[in-house]
């Protein structure tokens, strides 16, 4: 009974965790991170220069801030297949948005705010018609339900692969120089 208990409170704890980097105010919602680092703030940007969906707008003594475009959610780092995605995460559809990351001795932050869609066409075909639409979403449609409050499942599936995405975008702890070695 007592290792059941575990279990649960163990598995409860991890699909949980994914939320943990979510911060709702009001009505927005917002990807926040903070990361240890023995990089300098330079090599911080020089790092955030490599990254394609990452366009530097500002930089000041402490922080810089930019703008996201063309990222694809990573559904498969997150550990799922392209038919256990929602459609509007997988590989089809690319977001926009708006990052800000704040340098501290030893560590910063990864702030990022207003994502959405930056839209996708979906076509349907059937009896010899195709019906096509544009699919557009928020991460405030996503992850919010009517009354502002984490829609039960978004933990599970949206929110891990947004989480996954975000944290890979943004963690630049990593040693980038290995990465080039192994090819």
């Amino acid at each position: 009974m007592k290792k059941i208990f575990l279990l649960f409170v163990l598995i409860s704890g991890f699909t949980f965790a994914q939320i943990e980097n979510f911060v709702v105010e009001g009505s927005q919602v917002s990807w926040q991170k903070v990361y240890e680092t023995e990089k300098s703030f330079e090599e911080i940007i020089e790092t955030l220069k490599t990254r394609n969906s990452l366009i530097i707008k500002e930089k000041n003594e402490n922080s810089i801030e930019g703008e996201i475009s063309n990222l694809i959610m990573d559904y498969r780092k997150a550990g799922h297949t392209y038919m256990g995605t929602p459609i509007i995460l997988n590989e089809t559809n690319k977001y926009k948005g708006f990052f800000k990351v704040e340098f501290k001795d030893g560590k910063y932050r990864a702030t990022i705010r207003n994502v959405s869609s930056e839209g996708m066409t979906v076509t349907m075909y059937g009896s010899g018609l195709g019906l096509g639409s544009r699919l557009d979403t928020t991460l405030e449609n996503m992850a919010l339900n009517k009354k502002g409050e984490i829609r039960k499942g978004f933990p599970k599936v949206s929110g891990k692969i947004i989480d996954v995405t975000f944290n890979n975008l943004f963690d630049f702890t990593k040693n980038e120089e290995n990465k080039r070695d192994e090819w």
